[in-house]
C-alpha cells in the first residue's frame, strides 16, 4: 500500500489547498491500515529521520527539548510517535462517539493525520539554527486549529458538542502521553514520547505556575489537601446555624464559578457554529479551558479551602442536612437539623440543586 508519488500529492494538498484535499480524501478514510502505509508511517518516519540529520549539523539543543537525538532514539521516536497517533485516534474518534459523532478509528486516524501535516514538518524542523523551535511551535499550534476543522467533517461532532469533545480528547491525551513518556523514559535514556502534538518532554517539564499545567496541578494541590482534612462530628450530631450559614456561602460560590465556566465555554460554542472557524486565540482558550474543566470537579473543594474551611466537616454538614431532608423528624437530632434544612431550603435549591 505503499504509494510515494501519492503520499507526497496528499502530503502537499494537505499544505495548499487542506480542504479540497480532506474532501478528496474522506472516500478512502474507512481503511486505517491504508492511511497508516499511506500517511501516517512516512511522516512520521521522514519527520524523525530529518529532525536527527539536522541535529548533526547543528550545535545548539533545541528550545523544544535538552535532548539531542541518537539513532537509538530517532527509532524510538518512531516507534513512540506510531503509539502517539494511535492513541490521538482513538481518543477522539472514542470521545466522538459518546458527543454524537462518529465512533470510527479509521476516520480519526485519517483526520489527526491530516490535521498534523504541519505538525509533522515542525518536528522535523525543530533543529534548525535560530527559528526551529518556533516553527515546530507556530506549526503545532497550527494543526491544532486544523484538527478543530477537520473533526466536524470526518467524525460528525455536533457543533453545540464541539469544544466539549476537542477540549476533553486534548486532555485525555495529554495524560495518556504522559504516562507513557514516563513509562519509556528510562529505556530511551532521556528522550520522551511522540506525538502529533509534540514531544511530551514539554509536558512534564512545564513551568507549574504556568498556563494549562498550573490549572491542573492547583486542582491536584486542592483535592490533596482537602482529602487531609480530619472532623469529629458532635456527640449529639446537630449542626449549627452558622455551620449551615457557611455551607450555603461556598454552595452560591461554586454555582456562581461552575456557571461562569460553562458561560465561557459555550460562548467559544457558538462563535465556533456561527463562522465554523476558530482563531488561534480561540484555541488558546480552549488549552486554558482544559484547567477549568478540570475546576469544574474541584470547585467545591476549592471553595471550602479558599474560606479556611474544612472539607471533612464541609461534607458532614451535606450530609446531616440530606439525611435531615430525608427523614425530617425522626428523632430529636434529625428535627433539629431538619429546622435548619428548611431555614435555608431556597438557597439550597438554588446552589445545590436539591
Amino acid at each position: 500500500m505503499l504509494d510515494i508519488n501519492r503520499t507526497v500529492k496528499l502530503v502537499v494538498g494537505a499544505l495548499t489547498d487542506r480542504e479540497a484535499t480532506w474532501q478528496s480524501y474522506l472516500s478512502e478514510a474507512g481503511d486505517w491500515q491504508k492511511t497508516a502505509f499511506l500517511l501516517t508511517g512516512p511522516l512520521i518516519v521522514v519527520s524523525a529521520i530529518v529532525a536527527y540529520l539536522l541535529s548533526l549539523l547543528t550545535s545548539d539543543a533545541s528550545m523544544f527539548t535538552a535532548f539531542r537525538p541518537t539513532l537509538m532514539s530517532t527509532l524510538f521516536s518512531i516507534v513512540t510517535g506510531a503509539i502517539g497517533a494511535g492513541v490521538i485516534a482513538f481518543v477522539v474518534s472514542t470521545l466522538a462517539g459518546t458527543f454524537a459523532g462518529k465512533s470510527d478509528f479509521a476516520l480519526g486516524l485519517a483526520a489527526i493525520t491530516l490535521a498534523f501535516v504541519p505538525g509533522y514538518i515542525g518536528q522535523a524542523l525543530v533543529w534548525l539554527p535560530w527559528i526551529g523551535g518556533l516553527l515546530a511551535f507556530g506549526l503545532g499550534i497550527f494543526s491544532l486549529v486544523q484538527l478543530w476543522q477537520i473533526i466536524p467533517l470526518y467524525l460528525e461532532v455536533p457543533g453545540n458538542k464541539r469544544v466539549v469533545h476537542f477540549v476533553l480528547s486534548l486532555i485525555v491525551t495529554i495524560v495518556v502521553m504522559v504516562i507513557i513518556s514516563t513509562v519509556l523514559a528510562p529505556v530511551l535514556g532521556g528522550p520522551t514520547a511522540q506525538s502529533p502534538f509534540g514531544s511530551t518532554s514539554q509536558m512534564d517539564n512545564s513551568d507549574p505556575g504556568s498556563g494549562m499545567f498550573s490549572d491542573m496541578n492547583r486542582n491536584a494541590a486542592t483535592v490533596a489537601e482537602a482529602e487531609a482534612d480530619r472532623y469529629t462530628p458532635p456527640v449529639d450530631g446537630k449542626l449549627t446555624e452558622q455551620q449551615v450559614r457557611e455551607y450555603v456561602s461556598v454552595m452560591q460560590t461554586v454555582a456562581e464559578e461552575r456557571a461562569a465556566i460553562v458561560e465561557r465555554m459555550e460562548k467559544l460554542a457558538e462563535k465556533a457554529d456561527e463562522d465554523d472557524r476558530v482563531s488561534a486565540k480561540d484555541l488558546g482558550n480552549m488549552m486554558s479551558g482544559m484547567g477549568e474543566f478540570g475546576a469544574l470537579a474541584t470547585a467545591e473543594m476549592a471553595a471550602v479551602k479558599a474560606n479556611g474551611g474544612n472539607w471533612a466537616e464541609h461534607r458532614w454538614i451535606q450530609e446531616s442536612l440530606l439525611m435531615a431532608s430525608i427523614q425530617k423528624d425522626t428523632n430529636d437530632t434529625v428535627s433539629h437539623n431538619f429546622s435548619l434544612y428548611e431555614q435555608f431550603a431556597e438557597q439550597l435549591e438554588k446552589n445545590a440543586g436539591w
